[in-house]
């Protein structure tokens, strides 16, 4: 679902990283799989979550290497249970026929991917709703290039998903100043500048493909910030 985002961590998180999404993946296919009844969808949520919480039997299994992983990086379950609430949402059939809505959804169901990533940078929780953000704006460009179910009640235009997405980024540009890691400030900084570029080609109805010199400029623009931003805390007055 993110699996381009272990760039934010360290090679030693990566196997981590890229099972968590994978958990993440199948699980908002399989919940919102409207082939499946929403009877049989309750009890697979069911099962799931008394899986999550005991020591899953067969070893090479998906969850088995998450529970492992956690353990070993002392991370809490909740990262594994709290997807469940959106995906209870999609189990139901229901289609969110607000924009509030499916924010509300979609938050869900990246929050916990969003702390996974803070906590594994070492970042302090001041960090988690910028990255929620983020990954919101992500989750929702993906839904509207998909023309996935979740969004067919809504009708909006390219125009009003850039404005959407383009709040969310403001959101989450507050990380370059409250980020204790030099390393990610500059890595968040691409990647920020990188969906900017790309809102940008939504606007202008071009692909959104990243060309050498759109890579040249977001390298420069995230210099300059990595340069200009300044640090600060979370005590001080606007955060």
């Amino acid at each position: 679902m993110f699996e381009d985002l272990q760039y934010l961590l360290k090679p030693k998180y990566h196997a981590l990283w890229a099972d968590y999404c994978r958990y993440l993946e199948l699980g908002w296919q399989r919940f919102n799989d409207a082939n499946r009844t929403t009877t049989t969808k309750y009890e697979q949520l069911r099962l799931l979550e008394t899986a999550v919480r005991r020591e899953f039997a067969l070893k090479n299994n998906l969850l088995a290497r998450l529970q492992r992983h956690f353990v070993t990086e002392n991370l809490s379950l909740y990262l594994l249970l709290d997807p469940l609430s959106a995906w209870r949402y999609a189990a139901s059939g229901k289609r969110p026929e607000t924009e509030t809505a499916l924010t509300e959804i979609v938050q869900r169901a990246v929050a916990p991917a969003a702390r996974l990533l803070m906590v594994l940078n070492d970042e302090n929780p001041s960090t988690y709703l910028p990255m929620t953000s983020f990954l919101t704006a992500l989750f929702l460009e993906r839904l509207q290039m998909q023309k996935s179910s979740l969004i067919q009640k809504l009708k909006r235009s390219p125009k009003q998903w850039c404005r959407k997405y383009d709040g969310l980024l403001k959101n989450a540009f507050v990380l370059l100043g409250i980020v204790s890691s030099l390393r990610l400030k500059f890595k968040m900084a691409i990647v920020l500048n990188k969906m900017k570029v790309r809102i940008q080609k939504i606007l202008k109805n071009k692909q959104r493909t990243t060309e050498v010199l759109d890579r040249i400029k977001i390298f420069c623009y995230s210099a300059y910030q990595f340069i200009t931003v300044r640090k600060r805390t979370t005590t001080q007055k606007g955060l």
